[in-house]
């Protein structure tokens, strides 16, 4: 059968961009959208670890770098002060700045960050900012309008989706997701993507942590239910630390399971997939444990609704590293559109 040129010039760009071939023998514009998307928990600059957040920031770049992912979900990259210390701006760099600094110094100038400053005004009682995306601005245009200021002020709700709480919190427990929608600047194809980091409290009383399930599952649905209405027949890709496990006590993962339930695919279960015996959190181990359950005790995900297939799935990490860029691996998935 012969291929026109057009759909063979597709398919090469698939492959420059992804590194996979994401055509079949006689291959359509739309079958051949190839997309690598990351989810990465960077860890905040405001933990006291061995190695400050400063100390990592260009480890973190190269890890992005070296995968080349066309969008990225982050966690933990918060907008306070790069250097953890609480207090006033003043002279002082925010983390989501300094991360993009750091791109810059390692040949990853063509990321940029969709947001950079808080999703609420100073002073207001709130929990984490640091979901966030980052794309590849060579490849990807933002489609959606997310301005990082109010007037003079340095913060915007734009582009970020407040998730809810129990009942018995307060303001201070409330956590941002990031979502914005791109459109593939080779194939005009559009999609949504969503970074979250669900609630992260745990308890060793197991009415006290299936409360804590049952609001990482509620978080989920928020997250699902806001994106799929501004969606409406696009794809759709939630990433980010779950804070949940298969195996977890008492009643496994249930924001995970949510996802898949309203038709989101784990991209995990990919037809090529790299060192799924590891967990996705190593702690700063220098050797990370391998586990006999593989992705039962992954904390991290990539799920995607509407693609055509999931070709590859990477747990970044290797066997005994001195120096890991976060207490997360970065996870990768190579989707068609």
């Amino acid at each position: 059968m012969r291929i026109s040129k057009f759909a063979a010039a597709t398919a090469a760009s698939a492959v420059a961009l992804t590194g996979f071939v994401s055509v079949a023998a006689a291959p359509t514009a739309a079958a051949a959208t190839g997309l690598r998307v990351a989810s990465f928990n960077v860890r905040t600059s405001f933990a006291h670890d061995s190695r400050s957040w400063l100390s990592r920031a260009d480890d973190v770049a190269r890890e992005i770098v070296s995968k080349r992912p066309g969008v990225v979900a982050l966690q933990e990259l918060g907008p306070g002060r790069a250097d953890g210390v609480t207090g006033t701006l003043q002279g002082r760099m925010r983390q989501t700045d300094s991360l993009k600094q750091a791109l810059n110094r390692n040949g990853g100038g063509r990321y940029t960050l969709v947001r950079t400053t808080p999703y609420v005004k100073a002073g207001t009682p709130h929990s984490t900012q640091g979901a966030r995306i980052l794309y590849d601005t060579s490849r990807y245009s933002l489609v959606s309008d997310c301005p990082d200021t109010t007037g003079k002020s340095q913060f915007n709700g734009s582009c970020s989706m407040e998730l809810p709480v129990l009942a018995s919190d307060g303001p201070s427990a409330r956590r941002s997701a990031a979502w914005a929608e791109f459109s593939d600047k080779s194939t005009g194809k559009h999609f949504f993507f969503v970074s979250v980091h669900l609630d992260s409290r745990r308890s060793g009383n197991m009415g006290t942590e299936g409360q804590y399930d049952a609001l990482r599952r509620s978080q989920a649905a928020a997250v699902y239910n806001r994106v799929a209405s501004m969606a409406g027949g696009k794809e759709v890709i939630i990433a980010g630390d779950l804070n949940s496990w298969k195996t977890k006590k008492p009643n496994g993962n249930t924001p995970r399971d949510y996802l898949v339930g309203q038709g989101l695919k784990d991209t995990s279960s990919a037809t090529k997939r790299v060192n799924t015996q590891y967990s996705t959190m190593n702690h700063f181990e220098t050797v990370q444990k391998t586990y006999a359950a593989g992705r039962s005790v992954a904390l991290d995900y990539i799920l995607a609704k509407g693609v055509s297939s999931s070709k590859r799935y990477e747990n970044v990490t290797k066997r005994v590293d001195s120096s890991r860029p976060s207490d997360h691996n970065m996870i990768v998935s190579d989707l068609v559109l």
